[in-house]
């Protein structure tokens, strides 16, 4: 008669895998939580900045009349591409506005045309604007399109 080899010994080697990978991804995961518990950075390391241009994209109006006190008559624009030209006038950065409107161009500190290209269903363009970007902090610029509703 054969004999039947007892299961048991494989079932606890692969419990102890589980629970062993389950251990670090709660370590891996409490220290990315809490950052100040792992190891220190180097000195060498600099934190990233994000220097560019950000925004939102606006139409407006979006009603025939704009009574004051009530909430202005524009809308978020998606999918609208805005470029940044260097002073060359070569392309430098390209976005595309997302659902809320909002766009980043990820640029380097300095001097860069801003250029909003036409959306679909729009009459006018938002307009043209120079911007120096520093170094650190993005710069702030909204967009507003003219969708031509008087």
């Amino acid at each position: 008669m054969d004999k039947i080899q007892d299961p048991t010994p494989a079932i606890s080697n692969r419990r102890a895998s589980v629970v062993i990978a389950l251990a670090a991804l709660v370590i891996a995961v409490a220290s990315a939580c809490n950052p100040g518990a792992g190891p220190s950075p180097s000195p060498a390391a600099t934190p990233i900045t994000m220097t560019g241009v950000q925004g939102v994209v606006l139409a407006g109006p979006t009603c025939p009349v704009e009574r004051a006190g009530e909430s202005p008559c524009v809308r978020a624009i998606s999918g609208a591409t805005i470029l940044a030209l260097d002073p060359s006038g070569r392309e430098a950065s390209r976005a595309v506005s997302d659902a809320g409107g909002s766009y980043f161009l990820r640029l380097a500190p300095g001097t860069y045309e801003i250029v909003p290209q036409p959306v679909q269903g729009l009459m006018g363009v938002a307009a043209k604007t120079s911007v120096t970007v520093p170094n650190g902090a993005p710069v702030q610029l909204d967009l507003e399109y003219d969708t031509g509703i008087r």
